[in-house]
């Protein structure tokens, strides 16, 4: 009975240490070791941390498209939404033009709303990530929006003379 308890409390370390582990991985970009990380326990790839975020989230706003599509192809929530938004959220925020277009190829949703009513299109508009903007209308974000500001990404254009969205923006 003993030695079973041990064996017991050894494993959820491990687990503990794997499921903190593939964050990093994540982070990192490290797709070799996130791919066998993922296949010894396939759940980790819904796991949350602290604040919240999934690997996918994370792996996305750092700019890892390797990690991006090896999290979604083993089975990742693509919308899953915290405060912050999604893993859309994150990529239109830091401008990262291949990972939003690999996640609107896979069916993220484009127009979810974080805790603050922004969409992934605000973001993109409000950091001048021009060609991620684009890209997120034409495959149908709805720059009308408006976040809890009472502020759409047509606003945003606006306000910071981004006059090729706002002419783009208005063929909606």
């Amino acid at each position: 009975m003993r030695n079973w308890l041990i064996l017991l409390l050894i494993s959820l370390c491990c687990q503990q240490l794997l499921a903190q582990n593939i964050f990093e991985l994540a982070r990192e970009g490290k797709h070799e070791e996130l791919a066998k990380l993922v296949k010894r326990d396939p759940k980790l790839v819904s796991k949350k941390n602290e604040q919240g975020h999934t690997p996918l989230i994370v792996a996305a706003y750092n700019n890892q498209l390797s990690c991006v599509e090896l999290l979604v192809k083993a089975g990742a929530d693509i919308n899953y939404k915290f405060d912050q938004g999604t893993a859309l959220h994150g990529a239109a925020f830091k401008g990262h033009l291949h990972i939003v277009n690999f996640l609107l190829e896979s069916g993220a949703e484009k127009n979810i709303q974080d805790s603050t009513g922004a969409t992934p299109l605000i973001y993109a508009t409000l950091f001048k990530h021009k060609m991620v903007a684009q890209l997120l209308f034409i495959h149908g974000a709805d720059p009308n929006i408006k976040d809890q500001t009472g502020s759409s990404a047509m606003d945003y254009a606006k306000s910071t003379e981004q006059q090729n969205l706002v002419d783009l923006f208005k063929q909606k």
